[in-house]
């Protein structure tokens, strides 16, 4: 029988098993499902009884739904009792007849449903006379028929347990069952497919190990028994092999000894490529390439000890020729270590048939040596030939024996021009004997000399070059030749010339910057140490610079500053050094002064050239300068003082009002000294509740009343005593402090505000200076301003802010953001000190300014026939056709007044009127005036 007809066999027993399984199983669910039924049905008897017994009660009373129910629960009763009895369908099941082992409960439940049914068909008929009789013996039949069921339910259910118990029997007896065909269908399988098929394995190992006199004994005519035969066939074919085989390989062994020797004792490298694999390679093939024999022949590919740029080349080659020819090529390559370094390789190889496979064998030698002289000749020939570096060679003495293409390209000259005669046609003459004795002298003893040199070409031109010179010697020590190499630096020269220019000069005005300021500054105290004459140094900053810069534009003012530069060069002596540090920023350096005079005539000459105007295009500007003046040695010990000091001097000379020079002196050092003191003070005097407000009236010069003051800040320094804003608002705003100081004036002013708004003028104003530098700090915050406002009940037109021409160019858009957001809050705006700086007219509506504030040095000269008083009425006019009140400072007297009140001016303020007050004074000059 074969395989497939016995795995067919156990197949059927499985499936004979399983099906007998299943009717088993459906057969017992059957008899569940019918047990079920009946305990069901006799359960619905139980509630029948007592629910006739009830209905039938309620009736008797009036009560319940009738004799139609009562009618209807006898009939489900006798129909669950036939089936009970009998067998059939009750209630929708289907209930089979109950075995005779039930009988005697079953029968008792029926002679007691005859009684209980008869008394309740008496009761329900009309005439019954003895109703309450009837209902009692009801009562008592519906008590004893509940028992009876209740009987024969137990009946019932103690026969479901005993057939569930019968069943579970069944079910064990078919398990074992079960496992004992299924222990049978194994055993069939273990001893006809897996014990011969383990034999079979054993022996295919045995075969596998060597032992070619395996055989298998299992005979049988299915297919492993075929298998076996066809194995015990194989093993003794493979033996037979095995022995031609052995007599092969000694016969090879004897050839291979041969080859090997040969090839072992050759200079050359010897190799055997299969498929492109190594087959065999020599000892020198190996080292050659740096490997390890053994791994070229496990792990290398017969292509990897190539370059990879001549691969293609090599495998165009490797393609067996048409018609088997097995001549042999020679070809030049380059190969590739294992460390991937290159060599030279000269290779001879020819493909032939080993073993009737095709190879190729070859010889390869290494010629990366005389690749490398060959290469080595060739190369200097074209370094000689294309460098760009000069090259000469001369003899011992000096005459040329052979120049290169760039000699000529360089110098002009061929090669015929000069070949023996002297480089000294190239001389320039630029060189004295000194320096060609040095040259010779180092070439003499040290065989070399390496240093610029100014020569002349062949059209007269002169050039700079860079010559190095080396010597080459005999084997005696005798001078073979000397080589010349040399390139045009020319053009480097002026290249470093050009940015040696540009580090030390002002790109924009071409004067000394910094830098060479330094230098130079450095270079002057040591000549004046050295001639024991003073020198001076002057520092000048134009006054105003940025206005014009603001107003006309950043290439206006570069402009100015070339112009600027100009007439300070004109100014100075050729030995002065005229320099400019950054910005308006200048310094002269005086050397070697004979008498300090010569300082004093150079400031005045200066000051009066650079207030000249000048010609901007189409604009035309007009400055000052302020300068400071410092000596050397008298001043200071170091250029850094000096610097110190003379920028001390200029600012002494812009606090006397600009436009002139001061001399440093030792007093300048202590006011510096003092300026810090008081900015270390200045720090906590906002902390310390130092500063306090004074208040000068604004009247309307119409009609004397006063609805209007400007408050002043003062410093009431403990030690120092009340000291003016003039002195100490600089140093706030240069520290940084500005801002809290600002702050608190604005809520102190407008606290007074309120209070002079509640007894003096519901519409009173207060005006409060904001500095530029106050807009500019991130610290002004004009929403609290505003919110302080409001908690105060002040309206915005209740506090004006004055500021300055020149806040009003700054081109910060965070600037003019704060400015118009007091515009539109209703804080209304004053220029101050209008006149005196640059402004545009378009800044005026922009900004949407409400007053102008005409500067006191207008108004100080003021006459009838003055430019003053023309001045004024200009501006008075300008601004009541833009719609602005005009206030004049420092009004001093009745005459002032007058010629502004004619002059149609709105306001004035000045002493003329009071002085700044104290708030409590201030208070009392408003009620003189209530």
């Amino acid at each position: 029988m074969s395989i497939g007809r016995k795995i067919g066999a156990i197949f059927l027993l499985v499936l004979f098993v399983a099906a007998a399984n299943i009717l088993l199983v459906k057969g017992l669910l059957h008899d569940f499902n019918g047990i079920a039924a009946t305990v069901n049905v006799a359960g619905k008897l139980r509630m029948l009884s007592q629910k006739i017994a009830f209905e039938t009660v309620d009736m008797s009373m009036g009560q319940g739904s009738g004799m139609d129910d009562i009618e209807h629960g006898m009939a489900e009763f006798d129909t669950a009792l036939l089936a009970l009895t009998h067998g059939g369908v009750a209630f929708g099941l289907d209930v089979h007849k109950l075995p005779l082992r039930h009988a005697a409960p079953l029968d008792a439940v029926g002679a007691r449903w005859d009684s209980y049914r008869a008394n309740v068909e008496k009761l329900l008929a009309a005439a019954a006379p003895d109703g309450a009789a009837l209902l009692q013996a009801i009562r008592g039949d519906a008590a004893l028929l509940l028992d009876n069921t209740e009987a024969l339910i137990g009946s019932i259910v103690r026969e479901n347990q005993s057939a569930q118990e019968q069943a579970l029997l069944k079910m064990y007896a078919l398990l074992l069952a079960d496992m004992l065909m299924l222990f049978a269908a194994f055993a069939a399988v273990h001893r006809q497919m897996i014990i011969p098929l383990r034999q079979l394995s054993h022996h295919c190992r045995e075969l596998a190990a060597g032992n070619y006199s395996a055989r298998v004994g299992y005979r049988s005519s299915d297919e492993i028994g075929q298998l076996a035969l066809a194995f015990n066939d194989s093993a003794q074919r493979i033996g037979l092999l095995v022995a031609h085989i052995e007599q092969d390989r000694r016969s090879l062994q004897q050839a291979e000894a041969m080859f090997r020797g040969i090839a072992e004792n050759t200079m050359v490298g010897v190799y055997i490529v299969q498929d492109g694999r190594f087959r065999f390679v020599n000892a020198t093939m190996a080292e050659m390439f740096r490997y390890d024999r053994h791994e070229m022949l496990a792990s290398l590919d017969a292509y990897d000890i190539f370059a990879e740029e001549d691969l293609p080349k090599i495998k165009g080659k490797a393609s067996p020729r048409p018609g088997g020819d097995a001549s042999g090529e020679r070809q030049e390559r380059r190969g590739r270590r294992k460390d991937g370094s290159i060599i030279n390789l000269e290779i001879f190889g020819s493909k032939m048939e080993l073993d009737g496979e095709l190879v190729t064998m070859g010889i390869a030698m290494d010629i990366t040596a005389r690749k490398e002289v060959e290469a080595s000749v060739r190369m200097a020939a074209l370094v000689y030939q294309n460098s760009s570096e000069a090259m000469v060679v001369t003899d011992a003495d000096g005459v040329i024996i052979n120049v290169n293409p760039a000699f000529s390209a360089i110098t002009g000259f061929s090669a015929a021009e000069v070949v023996g005669g002297k480089l000294s046609i190239l001389s320039s003459g630029r060189h004295d004997t000194a320096f060609y004795q040095a040259m010779w002298h180092a070439l003499n003893n040290t065989g070399k000399w390496q240093g610029d040199v100014w020569n002349r070409r062949k059209n007269g031109e002169e050039y700079a070059e860079r010559l190095t010179i080396n010597t080459s010697y005999d084997d005696d020590g005798s001078v073979r030749c000397r080589i010349g190499l040399f390139s045009d630096i020319t053009k480097k020269k002026q290249s470093d010339a050009f940015i040696w220019r540009q580090a030390n000069y002002d790109h924009l005005t071409g004067l000394p910057n910094r830098q060479l300021f330094q230098d130079r500054l450095d270079r002057a105290i040591a000549r004046s140490d050295r001639s024991r004459l003073p020198m001076a140094l002057v520092f000048l900053d134009l006054d105003f610079f940025k206005d014009v810069n603001d107003t006309l534009g950043h290439g206006t003012g570069d402009e100015l500053l070339k112009q600027v530069a100009k007439r300070l060069s004109a100014c100075v002596r050729a030995t002065d050094t005229v320099a400019r540090l950054g910005g308006d920023e200048f310094t002269i350096i005086m050397g070697e002064l004979r008498s300090t005079d010569m300082a004093e005539r150079l400031c005045h000459q200066t000051l009066r050239a650079l207030a000249k105007p000048y010609d901007l295009g189409e604009e035309v500007a007009t400055i000052s300068t302020s300068m400071g003046v410092t000596f050397y040695p008298s001043d200071g010990a170091d250029a850094q003082e000096l610097l110190k000091n003379a920028d001390l001097a200029m600012y002494a000379a812009k606090d006397k009002g600009r436009n002139q020079f001061c001399y440093f002196t030792r007093a300048m050092q202590q006011n510096a000294q003092n300026r810090r003191q008081l900015l270390r003070d200045l720090a906590g005097a906002l902390g310390q509740r130092q500063f306090l407000l004074h208040y000068q009236p604004i009247v309307e010069l119409a009609t004397g009343r006063v609805r209007k003051g400007e408050a002043l800040i003062r410093w009431m320094h403990p030690s120092l005593g009340l000291i003016g804003p003039g002195e100490f608002i600089p140093l706030a705003e240069d520290a940084g402090i500005i801002v809290g100081i600002g702050d608190w004036v604005f809520r102190e002013a407008a606290r007074q505000a309120a209070l002079w708004r509640a007894s003096h003028h519901a519409d009173f104003q207060i005006s409060v200076n904001v500095s530029p530098a106050q807009f500019a700090a991130e610290g002004l915050s004009h929403d609290e301003w505003l919110a302080h406002l409001q908690q105060l009940d002040l309206p915005g037109h209740s506090i004006v802010v004055e500021i300055t021409e020149r806040l009003l160019m700054d081109t910060n858009p965070e600037v003019r953001n704060k400015l118009l957001a007091f515009r539109d809050a209703g804080i209304q705006v004053a220029l101050d000190d209008f006149g005196t700086g640059y402004s545009s007219l378009s800044y005026l509506k922009k900004f949407d300014i409400d007053y102008i504030k005409i500067d006191q040095s207008f108004v100080r000269n003021l006459g009838p026939d003055t430019d003053d008083m023309a001045l004024c009425e200009a501006i008075i006019v300008m601004a009541h056709k833009l719609g602005l009140k005009v206030i004049a400072e420092g009004v001093e007297t009745i005459d002032q007044r007058d010629l502004l009140i004619r002059a149609g001016c709105d306001y004035g303020q000045g002493y003329l009127f009071s002085a700044p007050l104290a708030a409590e004074k201030f208070s009392v000059f408003l009620e003189s005036f209530a």
